[in-house]
């Protein structure tokens, strides 16, 4: 009994991708650029219909502290980004993850003394984000308070 397969994979492989590419063979180069154009037009299209979907994505959002710089001190140092997690459409997403229209969200932190009941970062950073929802903060982000003592840190 003959077997219809050739010995080894590698001419097989190869029988079915000459197959597979002699309709292109004998084209010429205005079809190869036809070809090209549609995948960029197809490709183009994809990216733009995915961009009007809405998304969930962490995003590292940077953070101006205010307080007292000459009375107090951090009881730890402030980041200059907080990792946040947002929702919101995939082109308002984009331009917060490029970096384009990206105001630094500013947090004023309380008095020494005071402990913070709540995180103070959740409302600046929704007055910062806009139409950008913002779906959670850092675990962490209650204890950004301060303490009495000068600039030292």
């Amino acid at each position: 009994m003959k077997s219809t397969l050739p010995a080894t994979t590698g001419g097989w492989a190869s029988q079915v991708l000459r197959r597979l590419l002699r309709p292109f063979a004998s084209q010429e180069p205005s079809f190869y650029r036809a070809v090209v154009a549609c995948f960029v037009i197809a490709s183009t299209l994809w990216m733009l219909r995915e961009l009007s979907d809405s998304y969930t994505a962490p995003l590292d959002y940077p953070v101006v502290w205010h307080y007292n710089a000459r009375r107090y001190h951090p009881a730890r140092p402030l980041p200059p980004t907080v990792r946040i997690e947002v929702r919101g459409n995939g082109w308002r997403l984009l331009s917060r993850a490029v970096g384009l229209h990206l105001l630094p969200a500013d947090v004023r932190l309380r008095l020494p003394g005071t402990p913070p009941l709540r995180s103070p970062l959740r409302p600046p950073l929704r007055r910062a984000l806009g139409t950008v929802r913002l779906v959670s903060l850092p675990v962490d982000s209650a204890s950004y308070y301060l303490v009495p003592g000068g600039d030292s840190l």
